[in-house]
């Protein structure tokens, strides 16, 4: 009875936020036609919904995610609409908290057990650096001071360097001009020490989110294996994670994405250029802190394929996680990934799609 009303409650919620699909309204009635105790709760939460005026019921709900314990699950400033998917993700991983508190005899991953590769720079000499610790390394003329997951450096060498940041972890890097770029898991940025020339060029695999400082005789320029983004001071994230398809959000200034062939697409704040190969650009609004989350250590997602949320979760976690696909074909999920819980993530995965999971070495089997 309790996994119905846990049930029960996922799927009314999203009805509230706009967010239950055409399989799950079919599902919905067809379990109000044949099974009494669906709904009975169903009807228990229709009424409360209607005594309370729906803002305030999921006001309600919201209420309990504000308590102590949620807090330190999700360190993350909630400022999303009801309407958002990181805000029907946040409401549901509140209820399957408090529906299902974690028990002690879960089993549980160290993490800090778990071997990472580390953030290293390859510079244009060929020399590695390995960026983990804090502290002073001199290299020639070039001197690097990493500090709080940040690398600054002074030099007057434009050759190519190359920041690797590894699946699992995330970087600050503050170039010669003075712009800030964060870097998510498993990403690469090809940068010179210092800027020449008459435009500032960078290339990027992965994701980074750029506050670009201003220079007006300097365009700064984003290469991605599909397009580049020229700027002259502003705030933007590009992604390219995904083979055939780079992401630009911009959240300040004016950019414009182009492709290889020719293409282009000016975007304004607010709105994200989809590129893919085989279509070109789309724009659409994005919800910032939606987009930019994983710059606190957090992933929010949305009716995902538990197929699809694994290879991300293994870039996420920075662990190889290995799925029984058929067994989990068809299965989607919604929640939050919190970097430095894996655990949780794992027994959420546990309340909402029943799985069950096994650390061997570096590999989570989840069956």
């Amino acid at each position: 009875m309790e996994h119905q009303y846990e049930q029960a409650l996922r799927l009314y919620i999203q009805k509230l936020t706009g967010d239950l699909s055409a399989a799950e309204e079919s599902y919905v009635h067809k379990m109000l036609a044949e099974d009494a105790a669906f709904r009975e709760i169903w009807s228990s939460l229709e009424k409360e919904s209607i005594s309370l005026n729906t803002d305030e019921f999921l006001n309600k709900i919201d209420a309990q995610a504000d308590l102590q314990a949620l807090k330190q699950r999700q360190p993350v400033k909630r400022m999303f609409p009801w309407k958002s998917v990181a805000a029907a993700a946040a409401v549901l991983i509140a209820v399957a908290y408090f529906l299902f508190p974690r028990s002690s005899n879960k089993p549980q991953i160290a993490q800090q057990k778990i071997s990472k590769p580390q953030i290293s720079l390859l510079t244009g000499n060929g020399q590695s650096v390995t960026l983990d610790t804090t502290g002073t390394i001199a290299l020639g003329n070039t001197t690097l001071s990493t500090s709080g997951n940040t690398l600054k450096y002074t030099s007057a060498d434009t050759v190519q360097n190359t920041l690797l940041v590894p699946a699992g972890k995330n970087y600050k890097l503050v170039l010669s001009d003075g712009t800030e770029v964060w870097l998510n898991a498993a990403t690469r940025l090809r940068f010179p020490f210092h800027f020449s020339g008459s435009s500032r060029d960078v290339y990027i695999d992965g994701e980074a989110y750029f506050k670009v400082a201003k220079d007006a005789d300097h365009p700064f320029i984003v290469h991605t294996p599909l397009t580049k983004v020229e700027v002259l001071g502003t705030a933007f994230n590009v992604n390219t994670y995904e083979a055939g398809n780079v992401q630009t959000a911009l959240v300040e200034g004016r950019v414009i994405a182009r492709s290889a062939n020719g293409e282009s697409q000016d975007l304004r704040p607010g709105y994200k250029a989809d590129y893919r190969s085989a279509r070109g650009f789309a724009t659409h609004p994005f919800d910032q802190e939606e987009v930019l989350s994983w710059m606190n250590g957090v992933y929010y997602f949305h009716s995902m394929p538990l197929t699809e949320l694994v290879g991300l979760a293994s870039r996420f976690y920075g662990i190889h996680i290995i799925l029984d696909e058929k067994k989990f074909a068809g299965v989607a999920t919604t929640g939050l990934m919190d970097r430095n819980k894996l655990n949780d993530f794992l027994n959420d995965l546990q309340t909402t799609a029943h799985i069950t999971y096994q650390l061997s070495g570096d590999e989570l089997y989840i069956k």
